[in-house]
């Protein structure tokens, strides 16, 4: 059986081969498509990927491109969040040390326009 919707079919191969890369690669790409706080970069993504997989990758971000946000792409994102919280652990994580790093730019970025600009 072949399933017409991209986002289905990798949910389809995300529930095979439980604990392999390629599961784990395409619990990555839902997730970061699902919701931009769990993004995976797209090297992590492909690296381990054969070309059945890779090719279900460029499926969703081809359909993310020209719909976005769909109730298929929800439905996916959903259940690799009940599926995965290890995964939704090291997003979390890698939003958590971005955003602490962007804090600590503007901090510095503050300081020095206060002290190239002492009266403004």
């Amino acid at each position: 059986m072949t399933i017409s919707n991209p986002y289905l079919a990798g949910l389809d191969l995300a529930k095979q081969h439980h604990g392999t890369s390629g599961q784990s690669a395409m619990v990555k790409c839902i997730l970061s498509l699902y919701n931009s706080r769990n993004s995976f970069s797209i090297s992590e993504i492909l690296a381990p990927l054969d070309n059945k997989y890779s090719a279900a990758v460029f499926a969703m971000l081809h359909e993310y491109a020209r719909h976005g946000e769909t109730e298929e792409l929800r439905i996916a994102g959903r259940w690799c969040v009940e599926n995965f919280p290890r995964m939704i652990e090291l997003a979390d994580a890698m939003s958590n040390a971005a955003g602490e790093v962007r804090y600590r730019w503007d901090r510095e970025h503050e300081a020095e326009m206060r002290r190239l600009y002492p009266d403004g």
